[in-house]
């Protein structure tokens, strides 16, 4: 240790070949794609590299070698941990399965003029919010809020309700059920 912290390349490479099995065996634990493994095998003998000299007693090596791989891939897991965003990208709110259930019953009209005479039926600015959210290229909330004048906050809400009160409108027969 003293001579790979003196920066001795004959000395790193044994250090790397004798405790090489035991990294690798700890990350196979994690059950990580190879590539992952790999990114943890290198950030584990990075860390070696940058903390071998505050290592204060060799005989330690092992273990401190050991949890220090664990982390490593307690963090490449993190990393790897993919979340997929839904809604707006600048806040997730709740879903309202109640509302969502209503705009597929709504919008998956087949032919739908009962839906448009309505969508005619109701406040102008229930037309013009609903009309932008279902075009085929919608704004975002903020765009949205900056077209109407609205807040960003209330577009949700005010959705909601006009939704509820397209589906009052409507009757039970020109509604597509979905599942």
């Amino acid at each position: 240790m003293a001579a790979c912290v003196q920066g001795s390349p004959l000395a790193w490479r044994t250090l790397i070949d004798e405790y090489s099995p035991l990294v690798r065996a700890i990350t196979r634990t994690f059950r990580m794609a190879n590539h992952d493994r790999d990114d943890v095998y290198q950030s584990t003998w990075a860390n070696v590299f940058t903390h071998l000299a505050d290592l204060q007693s060799p005989d330690r090596l092992t273990a401190w070698l050991a949890t220090t791989t664990r982390r490593e891939c307690l963090k490449q897991i993190k990393r790897s941990t993919r979340d997929i965003p839904i809604g707006d990208s600048t806040t997730l709110e709740v879903a309202d399965h109640e509302s969502e259930a209503t705009v597929h019953q709504v919008f998956r009209r087949v032919a739908g003029e009962e839906v448009r005479e309505a969508f005619r039926r109701l406040p102008e600015r229930d037309q013009r919010l609903l009309g932008l959210l279902v075009s085929d290229n919608a704004p975002n909330y903020d765009s949205v809020s900056v077209q109407l004048g609205l807040p960003r906050g209330s577009i949700g809400p005010l959705r909601g309700r006009a939704l509820v009160r397209l589906r009052g409108l409507l009757p039970d027969s020109s509604l597509i059920w979905v599942a």
